[in-house]
């Protein structure tokens, strides 16, 4: 079962595309392809605020070994506004692009922008717009994604964009629990989808 970490103060964030794409060369290196291919997943490398001990200690789920763990991602300067109760729009998407519905009208996605689609597993999975978007009147959109979907999308799966989240496995940098002279623990980990 995955652990919910608290709210933070974060000095970084960075995100990571994990590929699965398909690098070839020609055998005198004249020639490259790449071939996109399903499974390509995010990973995020975070750097907390100095933490006191108490506070430290409530992070310590980073350190389970069975179980994901959600992290809130920050996007930081960006002013996500209100995009209404988005969901999945139509069975069967596959690809680098999805139909959305019951966007707020004229609601405008940025490049860049991340969001999460919460699927029939319930399982957290993060996409990132590859353009940016505005829905039409009705609140539908088409959105290019930056990965192919890793998990088949139903009609009405729920689509967050106001509270992004990574669920995945967290690998803590080593030194992280340890207390400064000064009584602060500086944490840095990693969550990685799993894709």
């Amino acid at each position: 079962m995955a652990k919910q970490l608290p709210p933070a103060s974060f000095i970084s964030a960075e995100p990571t595309i994990v590929s699965s794409s398909i690098d070839q060369r020609s055998a005198t290196g004249s020639n490259r392809q790449k071939g996109l291919r399903k499974g390509s997943h995010y990973s995020y490398e975070f750097a907390l605020a100095p933490l006191d001990h108490a506070d430290a200690l409530r992070w310590l789920d980073l350190r389970n070994e069975a179980d994901t763990v959600i992290v809130e991602i920050p996007q930081m300067g960006l002013e996500v506004g209100s995009p209404g109760s988005p969901t999945v729009d139509g069975d069967g998407q596959a690809g680098a692009s999805l139909d959305v519905k019951d966007l707020t009208p004229n609601y405008a996605i940025l490049k860049g922008q991340a969001f999460n689609h919460i699927g029939s597993d319930d399982t957290i999975r993060i996409y990132v717009a590859d353009a940016d978007v505005i829905a039409d009147g009705s609140g539908n959109a088409t959105i290019p994604l930056e990965t192919m979907l890793n998990w088949p999308p139903e009609d009405g799966d729920v689509l967050v964009f106001a509270e992004v989240r990574i669920e995945g496995f967290a690998s803590v940098e080593r030194g992280s629990f340890l207390q400064d002279g000064e009584g602060w623990h500086h944490i840095r980990f990693t969550v990685e989808e799993p894709g």
